[in-house]
């Protein structure tokens, strides 16, 4: 059958699907010359960095590009379907002129290409120049980044809408660009909390050697995470609260359910009430400061360390590797052990019990002689001292300093273990003994029974 007898829109539907089919099979050519060109994968989400031009001219041209070709394909494929349907079965989908798909898809694929293009050259800013390599740049230039791959597409979405577009596509358009309107002023004062909060704590870091800059910073830390927490938290409730504001119909809901708040408020109160109550907390906690991120505490008879804060609940390392998680309220309720609240130093004992004939001095200088040549001591504290006795023993009580609760640990276990090991070798007729008098006298009576 030839096409000058089918109608003329049955030769427009042919054209249009074997375009289709063409332009397919130019996307499958692209990729597999891409593949012999450039075979590193290419990363469909926005890049922050490229090799060089060649990987930043396919970083941000291929995907755009290869996404129109298949987004026309399916325009033309969707026309022609439609058409179809239109004709032959009396309904369709509404047909849209091919100039306005066609510039629709190419002008978005153009405006994702220039955010590509402006993440690919803020990368190569960042990491060929002084102001990139610096903390501010390693901080502000990812989110710049992330910021502009969202920015720049909704002007691609502004164009679009110059387009003559039906009124039922132009209003659902409207309400795209409100809702990414509002997303991008979420996002932006997102970005800058986080790049404020990364910058300070960047600025103020745990310090391993200085005992009083390490709290300062812990200090800073706390604050500072637990804030920036609040603050993500309360722009991303007024963002979408914004965005369900564009919406007639949950305006309406918003304003009944206010109308008629009365139980269901109360209900909702007292349901909330111990979350809130733990937000609260969190808050009070962050700038009250009983404890800190990396501070030493004893909770639930765990040993550990604060290892991360938030608005609900607390997490604690402890010693053996398993960490206890806790509600933040728990520790402004209860008692609780914090080694490190004003500083990180510690004493800490070690008790050793020999005979009474043990010369408690030459414990002492030994005591002295250890905590010298071991450098967990920090050399202000070492003492001897006998603090018990017992009809067998007396308790020698050998007391050390250290720097922190870690190196106190190991300087206790050798301080025990070496003055063991002296008194064993040194003074062995010191060891702890159990006395028994006996007068020379033999008991006729045990005789007879051990002759037996």
């Amino acid at each position: 059958m030839m096409l000058s007898s089918l109608p003329a829109w049955q030769v427009r539907c042919l054209e249009e699907g074997a375009i289709a089919i063409g332009i397919l099979a130019l996307a499958g050519l692209t990729a597999s010359l891409r593949k012999r060109w450039h075979p590193r994968p290419i990363p469909w989400r926005v890049p922050g960095e490229a090799e060089g031009w060649t990987d930043a001219a396919f970083a941000a041209g291929y995907p755009p590009f290869v996404s129109a070709l298949f987004g026309t394909a399916a325009l033309l494929g969707v026309l022609a379907l439609s058409e179809y349907l239109r004709r032959e079965a009396g309904h369709g989908p509404l047909r849209l002129s091919v100039a306005v798909g066609l510039g629709g898809i190419w002008s978005l694929a153009f405006w994702w290409f220039l955010a590509r293009f402006a993440a690919v050259s803020l990368g190569w800013i960042q990491r060929r120049t002084d102001i990139g390599r610096g903390n501010l740049g390693a901080v502000v230039f990812p989110r710049l980044v992330r910021f502009v791959s969202f920015f720049v597409p909704a002007i691609g979405l502004i164009a679009v809408e110059g387009f003559p577009l039906p009124y039922l596509f132009r209003l659902v358009l409207h309400k795209i660009l409100a809702i990414y309107a509002i997303s991008l002023v979420g996002l932006a004062a997102g970005q800058t909390v986080a790049a404020a909060a990364d910058l300070i704590l960047r600025s103020h870091p745990f310090s391993q050697t200085d005992a009083v800059a390490g709290l300062r910073a812990r200090k800073l830390h706390t604050q500072v995470l637990v804030a920036s927490r609040a603050l993500f938290f309360l722009i991303g409730l007024l963002t979408v609260a914004a965005i369900l504001m564009l919406f007639s119909e949950v305006r309406h809901l918003g304003a009944s359910l206010l109308a008629s708040a009365g139980i269901v408020g109360v209900i909702g109160g007292l349901a909330a009430q111990r979350t809130i109550g733990n937000v609260f907390a969190g808050l009070q906690i962050a700038w009250t400061q009983p404890v800190r991120l990396g501070d030493v505490v004893v909770v639930e008879g765990q040993w550990g360390k604060i290892e991360e804060i938030t608005l609900t609940y607390v997490v604690v390392a402890v010693w053996d590797q398993i960490r206890l998680v806790l509600p933040i309220s728990y520790l402004l309720e209860h008692p609780f052990q914090n080694w490190t609240r004003n500083s990180s130093e510690l004493l800490g004992t070690v008790h050793v019990f020999v005979d009474y004939s043990m010369p408690v001095e030459e414990m002492r200088k030994y005591l002295l002689e250890i905590c010298r040549k071991n450098p967990l001591w920090d050399g202000r504290v070492a003492v001897t001292q006998v603090t018990h006795a017992t009809e067998r023993t007396m308790n020698v009580r050998l007391l050390v300093s250290a720097q922190d609760s870690s190196k106190l640990w190991d300087l206790r276990c050798a301080v025990r273990e070496q003055m063991i090991a002296f008194v064993r070798e040194r003074f062995p007729e010191c060891l702890p003994k159990i006395r028994a008098e006996w007068d020379g006298v033999p008991d006729p009576a045990k005789s007879k029974l051990l002759d037996g």
